[in-house]
């Protein structure tokens, strides 16, 4: 295995695979977010961790951006290249699948 250059990466993407998320579909998602990210040339810049149980199963599967501090929701495998194209990409907020941003006073529910 390559060893990543970290001084080029960008953003960080904590994918939850715990029991509950796997069970929604986390490791279809994670690799689906994986592939988009190399389809779009974005590898060197992003990086991505799988974890186990992030506290946030019935939202799930979850995926944590750091440094951004914005915690995603509900990341099937079906909107794996839409989340990478506009948040990645495009560098715009996928508010629907927004589940919190660090500072913010209340939990998006819905």
């Amino acid at each position: 295995m390559a060893i990543k250059d970290l001084t080029l990466v960008k953003k960080h993407l904590f994918l939850c695979n715990g029991g509950s998320c796997k069970m929604l579909g986390a490791e279809e998602s994670t690799a689906a977010i994986r592939f988009a990210i190399a389809e779009y040339g974005l590898s060197d810049e992003i990086h991505t961790t799988k974890t186990l149980c992030n506290g946030r199963c019935k939202d799930g599967p979850i995926v944590i951006a750091q440094p951004d501090g914005i915690w995603f929701k509900m990341m099937g495998k079906e909107k794996a290249d839409a989340f990478v194209k506009e948040f990645l990409v495009d560098e715009q907020l996928p508010k629907d699948i927004v589940l919190y941003k660090y500072g913010a006073d209340s939990i998006h529910i819905g």
